[in-house]
This record gives structure tokens, C-alpha cells and sequence, in this order.
């Protein structure tokens, strides 16, 4: 054998462990979440990579509309879609459908909105005064 095939032998078994720990793994998952990004469909309850859950309703090209509450929705990145959540992640559900005590209850009422505008308004106390010159230095 000659005297370097050693050293060479060792830098090609590194090369080759390197290849099979790291990243033929690497592009296998690289792979998998390609894949798990184009079988989005809307409806799907996401995990997004922020930690929120939400709920897709619309896919795109590149993107993804995802639902966060009702009412709430975010534009992100198909990147950004870590995986689909398990239903036993999550801890909470939501509904569809805003609360009807909070759609139908007035903020203010009637009485109160003529009270505020039938008053007069606050009168300015330096009002009086504010046509008259000044006559002390302001220092």
C-alpha cells in the first residue's frame, strides 16, 4: 500500500458518513415538507412555524390564507406551515360564529349619545383673556 492511502481512505469514509448523517437526512425531510406543503387544502387546521394554530381557507401559489380566530385572518409564506395540527394538540375550540351578545349590544345608548351633544360645551378659561396683548416678559 502506499504511505498516503490511509489519509485518503479516512477523508473518504468522513466524506461519506458526513454524507449519510447529514444530509441525505436533511433533504429527506426537505422532501416530506415539500410534499405535506402541496397537499394544503382549505380547511386544514395548521400549525404555523410561530406556534399558532389556524385554520386554511385559502391556498395560493406561494402563499396560504390562514384563519387565526374568526374574523381574524393572515396572509403567510406555504413556508411558514410547520405541519397539520392533531386534533389532541389543541386545547381550545373555537366557533365559526361571533358571539351574538357582542354583535347586538349597543356601545352607547340613545339617552346617553343626547346627553353628550345636548350639553353645552366646557367653557376655556384663559378664553377671556386670550384677545389680550401680553404685557410680562415670558422669561
Amino acid at each position: 500500500m502506499p504511505p498516503g492511502f490511509d489519509f485518503i481512505f479516512m477523508i473518504i469514509a468522513m466524506i461519506a458518513l458526513f454524507y449519510f448523517l447529514i444530509i441525505r437526512p436533511q433533504r429527506k425531510r426537505m422532501m416530506q415538507h415539500q410534499e405535506m406543503q402541496q397537499q394544503l387544502t382549505p380547511g386544514t387546521r395548521v400549525l404555523l412555524t410561530s406556534g399558532m394554530f389556524g385554520t386554511i381557507v385559502h391556498v395560493g401559489e406561494r402563499q396560504v390564507i390562514v384563519e387565526l380566530a374568526p374574523g381574524a385572518e393572515v396572509t403567510v409564506l406555504k413556508g411558514n406551515v410547520a405541519r397539520p395540527a392533531n386534533a389532541d394538540e389543541e386545547e381550545f375550540e373555537f366557533e365559526d360564529e361571533a358571539p351574538d351578545a357582542l354583535a347586538t349590544e349597543p356601545i352607547v345608548t340613545d339617552e346617553e349619545l343626547e346627553q353628550m351633544f345636548s350639553a353645552e360645551p366646557p367653557t376655556d378659561p384663559y378664553a377671556p383673556n386670550a384677545d389680550e396683548p401680553r404685557t410680562e416678559d415670558p422669561k
